[in-house]
């Protein structure tokens, strides 16, 4: 038994639908060549299930008839473990670019080497205390000693502010970047209640999941996670044993209100972050890097504060005065030359001898032994520092910030180039080529042009049937 001509058109139809599909979705592919986080299409062809019919000529096994093609359904190209290596590099990538952008601002606070850093502000307060040290009644003298003094404990006022608001600026970043983040679970679980439905109902949602990759790609540049599918093609998002997302569900983390011990990032769930935009943040507060230069420059200014004045006050000034503190404040954030010898020059203990007579005057004015013992602190290894000199602390101080800065540059760009390596690696398998996709177009349209041309001579086979044979 021969199957009828109509079965043929069937095959035919079949054929058209299959050709039509493959050209709908090359251009759909080229439509959306340029779309971030577009993954490239393809239809799965499969040839629909036989029809069996009986045979005479075979009387043990029936006789089978292909019934066509069918499309089993469209298929993203996507390489989940390519996509999970650059996750965890973008991760890396997010740390070290925070961190290099953070402490290259802290480079600009503390310029170096320069006119106008303080290592500059340094030796000319030291200078300054030689000179009045060689002629302790010279007026001018004493005034630019003054002048210098405000210079550096400005400097060192303004360092420190800075540092604090680059602190802040960090504080602030990590918020925005829970916010993000928060933002990017949700929009997650949004798109896992849109995908299941769309599943439940037999179709497959490749553009939705497109979506959802690249929130989770974006997600790795905040913070590590771990994803898992779900049996209904949601997604459960961890981030270490915190969960983000569990299929329809997400869980917001909450922003950070209080910076003071013990630390945020000492609790969950920010004590399960280890890489991205976060643990960058974490990295550059933490007290070998920002908090570290910080708490070094206030040390370095808390120790000149005890080491001048213990020497000043126990010297004379011009009007035989005594006992008086050059420096006020207890370290970088408020240190400040004393407004008694800002108003009144003569103050300035230059002397190590006082007035012994009692007559209100310096007995020995031009005596300028004990600013000459104040200007050798700048050789003098210092026990408040380590048992280094001034100069030697803050040199260490921004070699330190240099040997920090130069690594995170370095990491920064490392990562860069992996990262761009593995993207180029995705977008060979899963980007749109447009020598494919017109080749597949061609392919397509000659497929259809041939079920076209099936349709056409079994049309002609029916007229002859039914308009041409003989009754």
């Amino acid at each position: 038994m021969l199957p009828s001509t109509f079965f043929s058109l069937e095959i035919s139809r079949r054929g058209l639908a299959a050709g039509q599909t493959g050209m709908e979705v090359s251009g759909h592919n080229v439509a959306n060549a340029n779309t971030p986080g577009f993954t490239r299409q393809r239809p799965v062809l499969a040839a629909s299930d036989p029809y069996t019919m009986p045979s005479r000529g075979k009387p043990v096994a029936a006789l089978q008839v292909g019934t066509g093609v069918t499309v089993e359904h469209i298929e993203r190209i996507r390489d989940g473990f390519l996509d999970g290596q650059i996750r965890t590099e973008t991760g890396s990538l997010g740390n070290w670019e925070t961190q290099r952008d953070a402490l290259s601002e802290v480079e600009t606070i503390f310029m170096e080497p320069s006119d106008t850093g303080l290592n500059t502000l340094l030796s000319n307060f030291w200078n300054s205390w030689q000179e009045l040290s060689k002629n302790a009644e010279n007026s001018p003298i004493r005034a630019a000693l003054v002048q210098n003094s405000v210079s550096l404990a400005n400097g060192l006022n303004h360092m420190y502010q800075m540092l604090e608001t680059v602190k802040t600026n960090q504080r602030e970043l990590a918020n925005i970047c829970i916010n993000d983040i928060n933002s990017k679970a949700r929009q997650i679980a949004d798109l896992n209640k849109q995908i299941v439905n769309i599943k439940v109902a037999g179709d497959q949602p490749n553009d939705l999941l497109d979506r959802r990759d690249l929130l989770l790609d974006e997600l790795a540049r905040l913070t590590n996670f771990e994803v898992a599918e779900n049996a209904d093609g949601s997604i459960r998002v961890d981030i270490g044993t915190f969960n983000l997302v569990d299929g329809t569900d997400y869980s917001a983390i909450e922003p950070i209100t209080g910076w003071t011990p013990p630390q945020p990032w000492d609790q969950s769930p920010y004590d399960q972050i280890t890489s991205g935009q976060l643990q960058g943040i974490k990295d550059v507060l933490n007290k070998n890097k920002l908090q570290g230069y910080a708490d070094d420059l206030d040390r370095l200014a808390s120790t000149l504060i005890t080491e001048i004045n213990g020497l000043h006050s126990a010297g004379y000034g011009l009007d035989g005065s005594s006992g008086l503190n050059y420096f006020t404040g207890t370290g970088a954030s408020n240190i400040a030359v004393n407004s008694d010898i800002i108003n009144d020059l003569n103050k300035v203990a230059a002397a190590s001898t006082g007035d012994a007579d009692g007559d209100g005057a310096c007995d020995a004015p031009g005596d300028g032994s004990n600013a000459l013992l104040i200007a050798q602190l700048q050789n003098k290894s210092i026990a408040g520092l380590g048992g280094i000199t001034f100069g030697n602390f803050y040199k260490n101080l921004t070699a330190r910030l240099g040997v920090d800065t130069q690594e995170s540059s370095r990491m920064a760009e490392n990562q860069q180039a992996l990262v761009d390596q593995l993207s180029s690696r995705r977008e060979s398998i899963s980007g749109v080529s447009m020598d494919e996709e017109m080749t597949s177009l061609i392919q397509y349209q000659y497929a259809y042009q041939g079920a076209a041309r099936v349709i056409t001579v079994l049309d002609e086979m029916l007229d002859t049937l039914i308009n041409r044979m003989a009754v």
